[in-house]
């Protein structure tokens, strides 16, 4: 999961030429140095309210500064606090080098920061793809398989148990599998 979320920024695109060379938000300094982690929350509902007020506001007002600590993996938990930045770095050594070869398979070179940073945050791409979302996402096709077969047994045993509620009314309105809900029986006013 480390490898996926920190290899984005390089592989998706070829954004960076490293993960740490990615201008937003990341813990990859943290990790593999042992830096301390900082964040800012900045308050947008007293500020809000301030402004409201008609308060003079200051740029930093309303901004609070956080350390974030991070747990280990539970994968990595057995290792000293040097170990594990050595197994991070030694991860984030293979996804540049990854980077690379796919960089010069494509015949393409990173974006960089320069020009992530001079990018209108709200203009459109020109083209999207336009792909049917799939089915299901999984790791393999055996996953997805295995998913498509146990669907269609629920939606065949909820079929199944609306029908049987059609034909017999609602003493069988608990014939159906876990975790459905039961079509809404027609409503009858006492007479």
């Amino acid at each position: 999961m480390l490898a996926c979320a920190t290899s984005s920024p390089t592989r998706e695109g070829g954004l960076v030429g490293t993960p740490a060379a990615w201008p937003g938000p990341n813990c990859i300094a943290a990790l593999s140095t042992g830096d301390i982690l900082r964040g800012t929350w900045f308050d947008r509902s007293a500020e809000c309210l301030a402004r409201q007020r008609g308060e003079t506001l200051f740029s930093s007002q309303f901004a609070t500064t956080f350390d974030v600590h991070l747990t280990p993996l539970p994968c990595l938990q057995h290792l000293t606090a040097d170990q594990r930045q050595a197994e991070y770095r030694r991860i984030v050594g293979e996804i540049k080098a990854k980077s690379e070869t796919e960089n010069k398979e494509k015949g393409r070179q990173p974006m960089g920061v320069a020009a992530i940073l001079a990018q209108d945050p709200h203009s459109r791409p020109s083209s999207t793809d336009r792909s049917p979302a799939p089915f299901v996402h999984a790791s393999d096709h055996s996953t997805e398989m295995e998913f498509r077969a146990r669907y269609r047994a629920f939606v065949d045993a909820f079929r199944a148990g609306a029908q049987r509620l059609r034909e017999h009314g609602r003493e069988l309105a608990d014939m159906f599998p876990l975790w459905s809900f039961p079509p809404a029986l027609p409503f009858n006013a006492p007479i």
